[in-house]
Order: C-alpha cells, then structure tokens, then sequence
C-alpha cells in the first residue's frame, strides 16, 4: 500500500512535469511564431517603404520627362511656325518673282498677221505693197502689253511668261519673247480684272491702229485663265548686295 502511494506520487510530480513542459513548449512555440511574424512585418514594411521610394523617384523623372516632351514640343511649334512663315514668304516671293503658275479671271487677246489684207494688196497695188504692213510687229505685242500693265497680274505671249526682266524684240523676221522664238496667231493671256483690261485696251492707242489697218484681233473675256510659270533666270550684271555692318 506504501508503495503504491511512491508510485502514485512519482507519476503525479512526472506528469506535473510534463505538464509544465508542454506549457512551456506551447508559450515558447507561440513566441517564436510572434518573433518570425514581427521580423516578416518589419520586412514587409521595408519593402513598402523601399517600393514607395522607388514609386517617388520615378514620379519625378516621369514629370521631369514630361516637362522636357513639353518643351521640345513648344521648340518644335516655334520651329514649325518659322518653317511655315518663311515658306509663305519664299511663296509669295515665287508669286511676285514669276516662278509659279497661276490661275485667274482675265482676257485673251489674239493677234495675227493680216495674210488676206496682204494677197489683196500685192494683187491689186504690187507697187505701192509693202509686206511690212500686214505682220504683226514686236512693238505692236510691247504697246498693247505696256499700255495694260497697270491692270495686269499676269502676263504671257504664247504661253510665255513675262516678267520684269522680260523682253520682246525683234531680230531679223522673227520676234523673239524672253529669247525664244514665237510666230503667229500671237495669243496674249492676262490676268486681271477683265472689264477694266477691257476698257483700258479699247483706249489703247496700237489697238486701235491695228483695227484701222484691219490686223486680225480678237479679244475674249474669261474666268478661268491659266498663264504657266516664268522658266527663264534672273542675271544680275552689276546690282550687289550691300555689305553689313558687323556691328549690328
């Protein structure tokens, strides 16, 4: 009976030990899980902490990037902007200059030799005929030309176009236009206002010196006029630039 009382008391302090083992082993566990959770979130939070880092540093270079797109674009509207005015300026300098075609309303004025005037004329007064009469001359084309250059925008002679350098001369039997040959029906296109060319080439006074001599003449109001671009060169014998200052 005494024995069994020992035994039963070892059992009871071994499983009193026992039990504070588990106890201890449970606390400890849970510890250590509290330890790694507290050392994950402090990780975690780092992470965080570095990722927002990063975040901020690429938001500035982002606005730093868009600032410098902005600028570039703005330099490159300038830019564009010079480009176009200059381009309107070399397009109106072509315009004035000649070099470009151009499309308008106006009048055509068609002028050419009196052939039947001339086989009348040799055949009934052969002594008193002269051939001379009954072409149309170079002077005749420069008169009617000059005499409506107030009123003209464009001019061409047989789609010929003159310019301000433009001459109309004779050589020999041929009239030359900008150094190229022409030869009748002579059709002269200008670009105008067609009424007021009109009128001021029925007060010119070569038109009505060839009616009087009955030199076939026509003339023929139009809104839609095409006279081609000058293709000759400019020369320049003795104009220079004048030199600048370079203190300016």
């Amino acid at each position: 009976m005494q024995k069994f009382a020992i035994n039963t008391l070892i059992m009871t302090i071994i499983a009193i030990a026992v039990g504070f083992l588990v106890v201890f082993a449970i606390y400890s566990n849970k510890a250590a899980v509290g330890q790694q959770a507290d050392a994950s979130s402090d990780y975690l939070i780092k992470q965080i902490e570095e990722l927002e880092d990063d975040a901020a540093s690429l938001e500035k270079q982002i606005i730093d990037t868009r600032s410098q797109i902005e600028s570039l674009q703005t330099k490159q509207e300038n830019s564009q902007t010079i480009i176009s005015n200059e381009e309107k300026k070399l397009s109106n300098l072509n315009l004035m200059a000649g070099f470009t075609e151009l499309t308008g309303p106006g009048i055509i004025i068609t002028l050419d030799d009196n052939t039947e005037g001339a086989a009348l004329a040799k055949k009934t007064n052969p002594s008193t005929y002269q051939p001379e009469n009954f072409i149309v001359h170079d002077k005749d084309l420069l008169y009617i030309v000059k005499s409506l250059s107030n009123a003209s925008e464009a001019v061409s002679i047989n789609d010929i176009r003159l310019v301000d350098t433009s001459h109309i001369r004779c050589v020999g039997t041929v009239i030359m236009v900008n150094s190229t040959r022409v030869a009748p029906p002579y059709e002269i296109k200008i670009i105008g206002n067609a009424d007021a060319l009109e009128n001021t080439l029925y007060e010119c006074s070569r038109y009505k010196y060839l009616i009087q001599y009955d030199m076939p003449i026509k003339v023929e109001k139009t809104k839609d006029l095409t006279i081609p671009a000058y293709s000759g060169v400019y020369s320049a014998k003795y104009m220079q630039l004048v030199p600048q200052d370079d203190n300016e």
